[in-house]
């Protein structure tokens, strides 16, 4: 019987808010005031804005990966998501009127376009189309974290880490280009966090993923080296 690949987050996004993909939107808008507002490229590893901190601006991910991460009351850091091309970060806060819920730090040099809070709530009330893309964004993180919960209680450990590798080669890859050397600068506890499932049995599955080829860990860094292999376990 054939077999499907599993959709990649990219090709499950199209099908979101009514089917336009985020790339549509700006692609039409980048020719208006949107390219008044500056691009920062930050390297890896680096603080863009801390908890707590008034929310001067949003931050519009147009390329590279960041990292969420909240404290706790009791001093736990949890890191509660990834954001990658054409997420509004930081959106929320300044919609409400809120201090940053979370500290946001780049896993991999990464370009944002920093739109200051005045100018995007002035964007918001005064664009049509703007409102439209931000109710996507906000749709479809809903819809994704839909998803999360139903991988809970549907998915195995290595399921959920097959999936996640796969959707962040296909990010952090060109549409259409060979794939590459996928490298996530995660620690095992972040890693586990955002798979909801424990550092443990995390690292039972890693072992037995890089028993088999498919995966290779040096001084903290997950990189996939077999493509192939990793395709395959993500048919059904």
């Amino acid at each position: 019987m054939n077999k499907t690949p599993l959709r990649s987050a990219n090709s499950a996004n199209r099908h979101v808010a009514g089917g336009n993909h985020p790339e549509s939107f700006f692609s039409d808008f980048e020719n208006s005031a949107y390219k008044q507002f500056s691009v920062h490229t930050y390297p890896a590893y680096a603080t863009v804005f801390h908890q707590d901190a008034p929310a001067n601006a949003v931050y519009l991910a147009e390329h590279g990966v960041v990292k969420l991460v909240r404290v706790a009351p009791n001093g736990y850091h949890v890191i509660i998501g990834l954001r990658r091309r054409h997420w509004m970060i930081g959106a929320p806060a300044v919609l409400l009127e809120k201090p940053y819920s979370y500290t946001c730090i780049t896993l991999v040099p990464s370009s944002l376009r920093i739109i200051p809070a005045k100018d995007f709530l002035d964007l918001a009330n005064g664009s049509k189309e703007f409102s439209w893309y931000l109710l996507q964004i906000f749709s479809r993180e809903i819809f994704n974290q839909m998803k999360k919960v139903e991988a809970m209680g549907c998915m195995s450990a290595q399921e959920r880490l097959e999936q996640f590798l796969c959707d962040m080669r296909d990010e952090l890859n060109p549409v259409g280009a060979e794939p590459a050397c996928v490298s996530l600068p995660l620690n095992n506890k972040e890693l586990a966090q955002l798979l909801a499932i424990t550092p443990e049995h995390l690292c039972r599955v890693l072992k037995e993923m890089e028993q088999k080829g498919i995966i290779r860990r040096d001084h903290g860094i997950l990189t996939v080296i077999d493509h192939e292999g990793l395709k395959q376990n993500n048919l059904h």
